[in-house]
């Protein structure tokens, strides 16, 4: 390792390597933080020569590390970040351990993750967040089981880390893999959280194992069922399961509308189900917008509507955007405020005057599409895939990632799929390639 930190501390001189000049594991980055503790730090380990706080951390075992790190990280988290820390941080928690060690049970991961998230104690947005950490300690058997079994941040070496990457990788039933995006979701958070831990001098270098390449990584994905996502409904397919969903309920015109916002703007559900009133442009002729400023922030569970964190900004800095939208989707809009009288506020809000639920968004959208003979059916997030999909059909692909607010490099990695419909088309327009060939 070529690129070396050192310092002096009393007269004494020390030293540390890196593989790398910058980065979070390089050398850089190790000597600002002692730039750092030289101003703030007064107690300091003659026998490492850094500050004696980093000492006493380096015996933190995983779990205890995990608390530390997201207690330091959480503020600047956004809100669907933060839940999505916690759940992989929890799998860390749990699929970390010594050698020859069997992980805790499925049921403790809800305990260890409540013991990772505070409590905000004042919600008011007028005034400042204040959260609040839980003094109360884990159970006694899993904290009998972290003490015996979690190893120490400077215990993690090559062989713990590939058969905990290995297990984080599995569902809970610990046979079936998770979907790939999720593997690498839940992976690249604890490895993140250990490149802070590199950072702040705990350990020397983060020895997680590198993914296998080839037929190995290959057979993973044998296991993954996605071929209902391989083909999305084309736009008269859509249409009609759209149209499917309506029924004798009242509240099956709300889960038609949002699903056309879904379907035929590309939004997520997170940012349709927040829509106000003053985002719409609505014409009474023509191409419309929608302004996405907001979305739902995935905190508390699985319900759309929390008492937390209700709405926050949208999920990248892309995500700010204002949308075209065509004249069906005006129309569709123009239609359901004039069906419920809404003139300002929230769009979408149930009889009780909450917002929807996804359960209920789902239900409707598996009815609607059954009824349309669509035989798999689709989620309210795969109608934005559905969307990405006609888009990549007829616009240039960089207008398309703009409209759905990412990059295109995500774009075409995450989003586009098939449309129903393009085997035969695209077979009609390589005719005219193979006669031309066969006359010449």
């Amino acid at each position: 390792m070529p690129y070396a930190v050192r310092w002096r501390l009393n007269g004494r001189g020390y030293w540390r390597s890196f593989a790398s000049r910058r980065g979070n594991n390089g050398a850089d980055a190790f000597y600002s933080l002692l730039k750092v503790a030289a101003m703030n730090e007064r107690d300091w380990s003659t026998e490492s020569g850094l500050p004696t706080k980093w000492k006493k951390t380096n015996q933190l075992n995983v779990a205890q590390y995990c608390r530390l790190y997201i207690q330091e990280e959480w503020t600047r988290f956004s809100p669907s970040t933060r839940k999505s820390y916690v759940e992989a941080l929890t799998s860390f928690i749990v699929n970390c351990a010594r050698r020859g060690v069997k992980t805790l049970p499925a049921d403790c991961r809800g305990v260890i993750s409540s013991w990772l998230t505070p409590t905000l104690k004042n919600a008011s947005v007028e005034s400042e967040q204040f959260w609040e950490w839980s003094d109360e300690p884990l159970p006694r058997n899993i904290q009998a089981w972290l003490v015996r079994n979690s190893p120490s941040i400077s215990d993690l070496d090559r062989e713990v880390l590939y058969e905990t990457d290995r297990r984080m990788r599995l569902c809970l039933d610990g046979k079936t893999l998770y979907a790939p995006t999720t593997q690498n979701r839940l992976v690249t958070v604890a490895k993140t959280a250990l490149s802070a831990a590199v950072k702040r001098g705990l350990t020397d270098a983060i020895p997680w194992p590198q993914r296998e390449s080839g037929a190995t990584a290959k057979s993973d994905f044998k296991n993954t069922d996605d071929s209902h996502d391989d083909e999305v409904p084309n736009v008269k397919q859509l249409t009609m399961i759209l149209d499917a969903m309506l029924s004798h309920q009242p509240a099956s015109h709300l889960y038609r509308t949002l699903s056309a916002v879904c379907g035929f703007a590309g939004l997520r559900p997170g940012e349709a189900v927040v829509l106000e009133v003053e985002d719409l442009l609505l014409p009474a002729a023509g191409w419309g917008s929608i302004r996405v400023t907001r979305a739902w922030s995935g905190v508390a569970g699985d319900r759309w509507n929390s008492d937390l964190e209700e709405i926050a900004g949208p999920k990248t800095r892309r995500s700010r955007r204002t949308v075209p939208i065509p004249p069906i989707l005006v129309s569709d809009l123009t239609n359901w405020m004039k069906r419920t009288n809404i003139e300002s506020g929230a769009l979408f809000l149930t009889r009780s005057g909450t917002r929807p639920t996804q359960s209920n968004w789902s239900r409707a959208l598996r009815r609607g599409c059954l009824c349309a003979g669509w035989s798999t059916p689709l989620t309210p997030y795969g109608l934005r895939r559905t969307n990405a999909s006609h888009l990549t059909q007829r616009i240039p692909i960089a207008e398309a990632a703009a409209r759905l607010g990412h990059s295109v490099e995500v774009l075409t990695k995450h989003y586009v799929k098939r449309v129903a419909g393009q085997v035969a088309l695209s077979n009609e327009i390589l005719d005219g390639l193979y006669a031309f060939d066969n006359q010449s």
